[in-house]
């Protein structure tokens, strides 16, 4: 995929380009980010080529737990709350909007065409992996790491 030229990203003040510090990561060694290294051995900078996409991503964390909206819909009586999910002022104090121009092109991994795409290049690799296919299901949204038939959900 080709960027549009200009990126943007929601970043920590002063400098939103910078990638966060390892003193930052939790206890389980990543900063608590859906394509964050589940190893812990590298940082991932999230940039959109719209602004509306760094909200989405970044706030994610915020969002009212699902389980927790199931467990409510399951209460019997008028349906009078509804949790919303909240930002902490700390959090949006220390974050910024960067911009930047971008060239080149990039895989958009999570496409169908580029897991058409990996699924060739990768196809003598699946087997070792314990994967019989490639397919867009196996991707995990929380690691971005490709899930074997015996851990899917």
């Amino acid at each position: 995929m080709k960027v549009p030229g200009v990126i943007y990203r929601l970043g920590r003040k002063p400098d939103p380009w910078s990638v966060p510090d390892w003193a930052s990561a939790g206890p389980d060694g990543t900063f608590g980010n859906r394509f964050d290294d589940p190893e812990g051995m590298y940082r991932v900078l999230y940039a959109s080529s719209q602004r509306l996409g760094c909200f989405l991503e970044t706030l994610a964390r915020f969002r009212v737990d699902v389980k927790l909206l199931a467990e409510l819909a399951e209460i019997e009586g008028d349906d009078d709350c509804f949790p919303v999910g909240e930002v902490p002022l700390e959090w949006i104090e220390k974050r910024m909007m960067g911009v930047a121009t971008a060239g080149g092109e990039y895989a958009e991994i999570c496409s169908s065409e580029w897991i058409s795409r990996l699924r060739i290049v990768l196809a003598g690799h699946l087997e070792r992996f314990g994967l019989d296919a490639l397919d867009a299901p196996r991707w995990s949204p929380k690691s971005g790491h490709v899930r074997s038939p015996q851990n899917r959900p």
